[in-house]
């Protein structure tokens, strides 16, 4: 595959990511907003968890939905032929016209409108990526400065505070030892570093908090440490840059970081034994805040979390006419986008929408070249066989000629203008001619074939059929013994059409579908 090519497929196959990705992460975001509701009695560690699973499935769903489609739908590749640049679509068919001539075509030349739609799907990934890159570079370089400011400003904390630290990390069963220090520029306690973590604590602390609730403040950081929460928060900025455009996927992180400070604050308490007595620790923190962070580093709702602990429901809040307006609107703004999305890569029409093989027509997969022979005139054509039954008849030379594609399992063909960038369904026929015929010939309708033994064509053992419609209509098959195939079919009204350079094996899916950016020709 050329470099062009390469470039080419990846650009399509991030686009169908992203297209997925916007209606899943809602879906998910929708699914787990239901699940959280119903696990409002549960444990912090549950709910976490389906946090967790959420974030893991915006990431993963998107992808092996991509990686499904490669497989059984068209996912876009530039091929050898560049009419047959596929994507996504239905299965489609072909007719072998005797008349047709595969004469060199004009070079396209697209309206601009055509021209830009195109395109879009590029800009829309460049775009993308440009977001997501700048995305993570400002989270990476506010993170790296934030961590400057507090740690250049620190000094190591009393050997008091290093016992005590020791002695909680025991009892939560932590082995790693954490290097403590005090700082006059940290906001609150918080641990540094997803390898080597650190726990800085704001300078004063110890001395405004009582030794049992320091205990407890120390033991919600080293909890962070025990559960690798760090190496957790920096692989939930990823998923965060990867959907930095998302609402949704954001309103998900900030529910799982609230989660994870819900679970600290449990092993806190299990600890000390006292919700009360570590909400006062809680509340004696704030008054040491110099910016908007809290507990973990980030910015958590201190209200909320003392509330919960102490045992009372949330504090429902009397939002504006405008404020919620504005959420209503951007949530009926995501789901519109969203919709959209879904509809760009579902399949147009349901009955033709699935590339999965559910049954063989043929017994293998192969490609050959088709030479027509009628009245001195030659046609050699590309032809392209998969087991499903589906067929691709294109320029053996490689040019942009027209193109055809037919599926014997339901007689549906089309044809492919690559001038235009056009698709069109061709009338139905009852009998159609090698390569595109009814599946199975002669091998399965034996009431109008008569046998005539074995013969070698184009160097293969083959079985020789002779096919009987009207007295004036008789057509010779020779089928090939391996691949239950025509290699040569001679008729009274078109001519020879003989298979040869036949080459079992797979054949690529995208090959049997319309290419991405073809329009329907106007009937």
């Amino acid at each position: 595959m050329s470099i062009d090519a390469l470039v080419d497929a990846v650009g399509r196959g991030t686009t169908a990511w992203l297209m997925h990705g916007v209606w899943q992460t809602t879906a998910v975001a929708l699914a787990a907003a239901g699940v959280l509701a119903l696990m409002r009695r549960h444990s912090a560690r549950s709910r976490y968890a389906v946090g967790c699973l959420a974030l893991t499935l915006l990431v993963a769903g998107p992808s092996a939905s991509v990686l499904l489609a490669s497989r059984t739908v068209a996912v876009a590749e530039a091929v050898d032929s560049p009419a047959m640049a596929a994507a996504p679509g239905g299965p489609v068919q072909a007719e072998a016209l005797a008349g047709t001539v595969f004469a060199p075509p004009l070079e396209p030349s697209p309206s601009p409108f055509t021209a830009f739609t195109t395109r879009l799907p590029s800009a829309l990934v460049m775009l993308w990526l440009m977001g997501a890159v700048a995305a993570l570079a400002w989270r990476m370089v506010a993170s790296r400065r934030a961590a400057r400011q507090w740690l250049g400003a620190s000094t190591p904390a009393p050997v008091e505070l290093h016992l005590l630290a020791r002695r909680v990390a025991e009892q939560l069963g932590l082995r790693r030892l954490v290097e403590v220090l005090e700082s006059s520029r940290a906001p609150s306690p918080l641990v540094l570093g997803a390898v080597r973590p650190v726990l800085v604590l704001p300078r004063g602390a110890s001395e405004r908090l009582s030794p049992a609730q320091l205990e407890a403040v120390l033991a919600h950081e080293l909890s962070h440490v025990q559960r690798r929460d760090p190496a957790a928060n920096l692989a939930q900025h990823l998923v965060e840059a990867l959907f930095f455009f998302h609402p949704a996927a954001r309103w998900l992180s900030q529910r799982v970081r609230l989660e994870r400070e819900h679970c600290c604050d449990d092993a806190a308490v299990h600890l000390c034994g006292d919700a009360r007595m570590y909400s006062g620790a809680l509340l004696g923190l704030e008054e040491l805040r110099q910016q908007g962070f809290a507990l973990g580093a980030g910015t958590h709702p201190l209200a909320a979390r003392v509330r919960r602990l102490l045992g009372h429901g949330p504090v429902g809040e009397a939002a504006g006419g405008m404020r919620r307006a504005v959420s209503v609107g951007g949530a009926l703004a995501v789901l519109a986008v969203s919709g959209v999305a879904w509809a760009w890569e579902a399949p147009e029409d349901a009955d033709l929408g699935t590339a999965a093989c559910t049954q063989a027509v043929y017994p293998k997969d192969f490609s050959a070249t088709a030479t027509w022979r009628n009245e001195g005139r030659v046609i050699r054509s590309r032809l392209f066989v998969s087991r499903c039954g589906r067929i691709l008849l294109e320029s053996a030379d490689g040019s942009k000629a027209p193109a055809m594609l037919y599926d014997a399992t339901t007689l549906e063909r089309v044809t492919l203008d690559p001038t235009e960038r056009t698709h069109a369904a061709l009338t139905r026929m009852d009998e159609l001619g090698l390569p595109l015929h009814l599946s199975g010939g002669c091998t399965e309708n034996k009431a109008r074939c008569e046998g005539q033994g074995q013969e070698t064509v184009a160097g293969r053992s083959t079985r020789r059929w002779l096919r009987r419609h009207t007295p004036n209509d008789t057509v010779t098959q020779w089928f090939d013994d391996e691949l239950g195939y025509p290699v040569r079919e001679e008729s009274d009204l078109f001519g020879t059409i003989t298979l040869t350079d036949i080459q079992i094996g797979e054949q690529r899916a995208e090959r049997f579908f319309i290419p991405s950016g073809y329009r329907a020709e106007p009937l």
